[in-house]
């Protein structure tokens, strides 16, 4: 098979490094070969063929193009990585998801700089408080949430849109992961990319709706801090080393602006409680019990049992959930796609597209569907 006659050495390196590959794994997955081929290919020792090509770029994510042209593939930032006990086989679909992210922040960036859009003055603007109670009121004030609102909504589903709706007016752009980036809700629960113009918010569609919710605030967080991060934790113990404590405190933000402590005046509280809580405050039952342990509102003989039946019940409903999904794959992809990519981010495709800025096909392939549909 006939071998390129030329490609950019530099922008193999760098989609690689992008998509957290090493060369070796890289040349595993694009070849039987026992050789490290990507390697050679990188330090200009051998050529790939076509072929190859064609399996790096769908690898790392990026255009065949890119690999032969003259300008430099920007490498990505790190995004902190919080997950706890993630399948490290997953790290290549997380990775493949802040591409797209990042791929869309750009573009994000130069149109929102064209139509004078200013820095987002938001994000950031909590850091400087060290207590969580603290960035719940302030993410509150800011965004104009208020808890009361929440807890008169019908169902779940109408309180994550209430919370992303108040984001989106603050000018955080909220997707979520759609099938094809192959996400379980233990490889990533949300992610969260900062950028000056267009500050993005992932959740992960396979999780429950109430804990869709949590993340989401535990996210926003991050956007107050301006902290990047990747994560799938809803626990807030401390002395929990597994857990970063910059994911432990921003689960104690949400903690705090979805369940303040100022409303559970009970001693105690077992099972029919937390359910109760769970149904009102729209949040999961395993959110609940660790606001009411840390709240020392759980007899402390009762924890591991609790704890263990809840966890057991969370993992079923994420079953059930799973196999409703997956039955309802035929759904409409237009929809979906709508739906994942978030309002805000079609309304700014379809303004462009709309006024002539960008073309159809530029448009369709932002929006990975026709833009006549927004």
């Amino acid at each position: 098979m006939d071998t390129v006659p030329a490609i950019n050495r530099e922008n193999l390196r760098i989609a690689r490094e992008n998509m957290g590959l090493s060369s070796v794994a890289a040349s595993k997955k694009i070849s039987t070969s026992k050789k490290d081929l990507v390697i050679e290919w990188e330090m200009g020792d051998a050529s790939p063929t076509w072929a190859q090509v064609a399996k790096l770029a769908k690898t790392y994510n990026v255009p065949e193009l890119l690999f032969f042209s003259t300008s430099m593939i920007e490498k990505h930032k790190v995004i902190p990585d919080y997950r706890v006990g993630a399948d490290k086989e997953s790290d290549e679909n997380v990775k493949k998801l802040i591409n797209v992210v990042v791929s869309r922040q750009k573009w994000l960036e130069r149109n929102l700089k064209e139509e004078g859009w200013s820095k987002n003055q938001i994000q950031g603007s909590g850091k400087h408080l060290s207590s969580p109670k603290a960035l719940a009121d302030f993410i509150s004030e800011k965004m104009g949430i208020d808890i009361a609102d929440i807890k008169k909504l019908s169902g779940r589903k109408n309180a994550l849109n209430y919370l992303i709706h108040k984001a989106e007016a603050g000018g955080v752009f909220v997707g979520k992961t759609i099938s094809y980036h192959r996400l379980e809700v233990d490889d990533m629960r949300g992610l969260f990319v900062s950028n000056d113009y267009c500050p993005f918010i992932v959740l992960n569609r396979k999780d429950a709706l109430s804990a869709q919710i949590f993340s989401f605030v535990h996210e926003l967080a991050h956007f107050f801090r301006k902290s990047d991060a990747i994560s799938n934790s809803l626990d807030f113990r401390s002395a929990d080393r597994r857990i970063n404590p910059e994911e432990t405190f921003c689960n104690k933000v949400a903690a705090e602006l979805l369940l303040p402590a100022g409303d559970f005046m009970r001693e105690f509280y077992d099972k029919t409680g937390i359910d109760e809580i769970s149904e009102v405050y729209k949040v999961s039952k395993l959110a609940v019990f660790y606001r009411l342990r840390e709240l020392g509102k759980i007899r402390r003989h009762e924890q591991a049992d609790l704890e263990e039946e809840i966890q057991k019940e969370t993992e079923e409903n994420l079953k059930r959930k799973a196999e409703q999904d997956a039955a309802n794959k035929g759904g409409n992809y237009t929809n979906a796609m709508r739906d994942s990519n978030g309002d805000l981010f079609n309304r700014v495709v379809s303004s462009s597209y709309l006024e002539n800025k960008i073309g159809y096909v530029e448009a369709a392939n932002l929006l990975r569907f026709s833009p006549e549909m927004v």
